[in-house]
This record gives C-alpha cells, sequence and structure tokens, in this order.
C-alpha cells in the first residue's frame, strides 16, 4: 500500500514538472513572437550588405537592433549554402581544391535599366573563408562577392548587373562537365548582350586558391583581399583587353602597391587563353583574394575595385 502512494506521488511530482514546463516554454514563445513582430523592420540595401560583411548589425546607430530576419529568408539568401570543394586545371582535370558555395540567389533582384557594366562568375561556387559567418551558415562565394560589387557600383552612378541564371545548372543541362564552365558562361555573357544592348564592360569575378600570406594585405591596420587581374594573351584582340587590367591595377597600386598581385597573362597550349574576353576590349577576369579570406577583407577590396571600374568607367565615356 505504502509503494503504491510512493508511486503515486512520484506521477503526481513528475506531471507537475511537465507542466510547468509546458508553460513556461508558452510563455516564452509567445513574448518572443510579441517582441520580434513588435520591433520587426523592413532590411534596405544597406543593411544587407552589412549582414553579409560581419560587420555590427548597429554600427551607425541609426537602426534597431531587431532586424526583418523574415526577409533575408524570403530571398532564400542565407538558406542555400554547403561546404565542398571545387577547382579546375587548366587542362580541363577536375581536382579537389578549396571551398565550394552553392548557389545564392540575388537578394536585391531589382532590374537596373541599361545597365552598362555585366558582372559574373564562370566558376560560380568558388568560396570563402565562412568562419566569420558561422552564426548565419553563411559560405560566401564570388557571386555573394557579384552582388556586393554590383550594388558599390550602382551607388557610384554606374549601372550594373549580376548573371544570376545558375551555370551548375546550365552544365546539367547540356551535360557537360566543369571543365566547359568558360563555355556555359559564355552563353549567358551573349544572351545578356542580346537582352542589354547598352553593356559595354564585362567582368568576371573569380577567387584564388593559393594560402591566406600571398591573397592577403594590411593597409592603415584595414585587412584586404588582394586582387590578380588574368588576360588571356590567345584572344587576337588582348591589347586593348590589357588596358583596361592595367588601367584599374593603376588605380588600385596608386592606393597601396601592396593591394595588387599585379597582372597574369596566360596563353599557348595547357590554358585557356581566351576566358571570353573576345567578346569586347572591355572584358576582363579579376580574381578577388582566395579561398581563406572572409568576406569582410573581400567587401574592403570589392569597395576599392568599384571606385577603379568607375574611375576606368567615366574615363571611357
Amino acid at each position: 500500500m505504502k509503494k503504491r502512494i510512493k508511486t503515486k506521488r512520484r506521477l503526481k511530482f513528475r506531471y507537475k514538472i511537465l507542466f510547468s514546463m509546458t508553460i513556461a516554454l508558452t510563455t516564452f514563445l509567445f513574448i518572443f513572437n510579441l517582441l520580434y513582430n513588435k520591433f520587426l523592420i523592413k532590411l534596405d540595401n544597406e543593411t544587407l550588405i552589412n549582414h553579409l560583411v560581419d560587420y555590427n548589425l548597429n554600427t551607425k546607430k541609426t537602426h534597431n537592433i531587431f532586424y526583418d530576419i523574415v526577409n533575408l529568408n524570403s530571398t532564400n539568401f542565407l538558406l542555400k549554402y554547403t561546404l565542398g570543394v571545387d577547382s579546375l586545371k587548366e587542362d580541363g582535370e577536375e581536382i579537389v581544391d578549396g571551398i565550394e558555395a552553392g548557389y545564392i540567389e540575388d537578394p536585391y533582384d531589382n532590374t537596373i535599366k541599361d545597365p552598362i557594366v555585366y558582372i559574373y562568375n564562370t566558376h560560380q561556387t568558388e568560396g570563402y573563408q565562412k568562419s566569420n559567418n558561422a552564426s548565419y551558415n553563411i559560405t560566401p562565394s564570388v557571386l555573394m562577392a557579384s552582388y556586393i560589387l554590383r550594388e558599390s557600383l550602382n551607388d557610384l552612378g554606374i549601372p550594373s548587373m549580376v548573371e544570376t541564371n545558375d551555370i551548375a545548372e546550365l552544365l546539367r543541362v547540356h551535360s557537360w562537365k566543369y571543365s566547359y564552365s568558360y563555355a556555359a558562361s559564355k552563353i549567358l555573357l551573349e544572351d545578356a548582350i542580346k537582352k542589354n544592348p547598352s553593356l559595354s564592360f564585362f567582368i568576371d569575378l573569380h577567387r584564388d586558391s593559393s594560402s591566406y600570406d600571398i591573397t592577403t594585405t594590411t593597409v592603415e591596420n584595414k585587412k584586404y583581399a588582394k586582387v590578380l587581374f588574368v588576360i588571356g594573351k590567345d584572344n587576337p584582340n588582348y591589347e586593348k583587353n590589357l588596358k583596361m587590367a592595367e588601367t584599374i591595377n593603376a588605380y588600385i597600386k596608386e592606393k597601396d602597391a601592396k593591394l595588387s598581385r599585379g597582372i597574369s597573362q596566360k596563353g599557348g597550349s595547357g590554358v585557356n587563353g581566351i576566358y571570353n574576353q573576345n567578346v569586347s576590349p572591355n572584358a576582363i577576369l579579376i580574381e578577388v583574394g582566395g579561398q581563406y579570406n572572409n568576406i569582410t577583407e573581400i567587401n574592403n577590396t570589392l569597395s576599392l575595385l568599384a571606385e577603379a571600374i568607375h574611375h576606368y568607367v567615366k574615363g571611357e565615356s
């Protein structure tokens, strides 16, 4: 009899604990939802970029600390990332080398009227170091960098667009291997030219796979990812493309020579040698940093790169 009473008491005690926990959890969720909706605000482009580059959410002291994460999720911007490997030898052999990021949808999705700069990524999923964004589970990529560069150029009055079609999907549709990436990106590039006759400048944004010390420098206590320009010498008119690279490179080096790794001219057997630069004398390939750079270092460089491109475009106009 005593055992039965004790057993009933223990069960009552457990039920009381379970009931109390349920009440506490329900109360927490209710309060959280109430506060969340009360302080919910919309994100503008600047706020979104600050999110991406790991800045303090209240840097300018003009925004409330509660941000519209739902708005971020609605673009799937924070939902389509993964870690992996991706690289390509010049002879077309695929090797395991570096970080691969999943396709990232355009977080802005704004139609730019009469764009003159076309930014694309032949190796669209080349990834950067994700440690600075671990809390958001983000693997930054060259595609993300393209979105940031576009916004910086638009802010400077240079109407720009980013190629948002999924190149990996295009490769799958044609049953092409990764080594056909330049063929795939050329299809998208030529289609963009047909649809946007205003386009005059073309930038293929990549990242290198070199070590951190090679791809990074410090200027005035601020870290930057170095830039490297690649020009295909098998393009019959490569000298004009080279001029564009030299002009932009000179602007960057004027700020600080350490920011640039120079211009690499590639041609002959065993390399691509053209890199789709035969579509225009104003087409270049730029490697911004490497796989070990974080998005803050990339963003620092992109701001300067946007200024350099602005300088070149205005000089050509």
